[in-house]
């Protein structure tokens, strides 16, 4: 018991930690577009210059990296919803809020250096990571909260085709095969879609490549648009447990 309630405290201090870098980071990329000076811009000519040649392009790419690290730290709140959060995970966390912490980093090069393909492909590469990671995250949370369901998976293959009153009842089968659950992998892939269309657009075109992230705003808003009517627990065969879990992640996804 002490063991478990030592975890759940660290769990916790987890969160508010990572809820404060992510605080942080959101801050910090704002200050990374330097305010030009009276030496740098001597005219008329030289503002409009700077306004069309950097000013312009840094806005679009930090309001598009404020959505990024947004939507980590948006599927960072849904996966802390887990109920089986083992150390190894937590440290992962930690590896992936070090990389996160880079953003503003690769942000501020970026507004340097937008129109070279390395900075774009480093930009796009760091963002391909941590979404890797985050998926990463999830696969070890689902197999420490369905454990049973891969123990027994040869069982259920050989029993799910049998009438129910046959069969082998496996609370957890429909939990893991359905709902919501589906619905969290989808929106964990929409950044890993995004950052490798940004790294393939880097060599046709910086802009595009930049541009390919609001691909990441688009897919979430489909994905909860389309999946909302499908992640119902009316029909799912939950304990109670079970079913404040789900509902808990529900509530994350789509403000519920």
């Amino acid at each position: 018991m002490a063991g478990s309630e030592l975890l759940n405290n660290l769990t916790d201090r987890h969160a508010a930690i990572t809820d404060g870098v992510f605080a942080i980071a959101m801050t910090i990329l704002v200050l990374e577009i330097a305010v030009p000076t009276i030496a740098d811009i001597s005219s008329g000519v030289g503002l409009s210059d700077y306004l069309v040649n950097f000013l312009l392009p840094s806005i679009l790419i930090y309001f598009i990296s404020f959505y990024l690290v947004y939507n980590f730290w948006e599927n960072t709140v849904i996966l802390f919803n887990f109920n089986k959060i083992s150390y190894g995970i937590l440290t992962l966390n930690m590896i992936t809020l070090a990389v996160v912490c880079l953003i503003p980093f690769a942000t501020g090069f970026f507004f340097k250096f937008f129109n070279y393909i390395e900075v774009n492909m480093f930009f796009s590469v760091l963002i391909l990571v941590i979404s890797l990671l985050y998926i990463l995250i999830f696969l070890l949370l689902i197999r420490n909260n369905f454990k049973d369901y891969f123990d027994k998976k040869d069982e259920i293959k050989t029993n799910i085709n049998k009438a129910h009153d046959e069969g082998i009842e496996f609370p957890n089968l429909k939990l893991y095969l359905k709902g919501v659950l589906l619905t969290l992998l989808y929106l964990l892939l929409a950044p890993v879609i995004s950052s490798v269309l940004s790294i393939i657009l880097a060599f046709v075109s910086p802009l595009l490549s930049v541009l390919s992230f609001l691909l990441t705003w688009v897919l979430v808003f489909i994905i909860r648009i389309k999946r909302i009517g499908k992640d119902k627990l009316s029909d799912l065969d939950l304990n109670d447990d079970e079913e404040r879990f789900m509902s808990n992640i529900r509530k994350s996804i789509y403000g519920e």
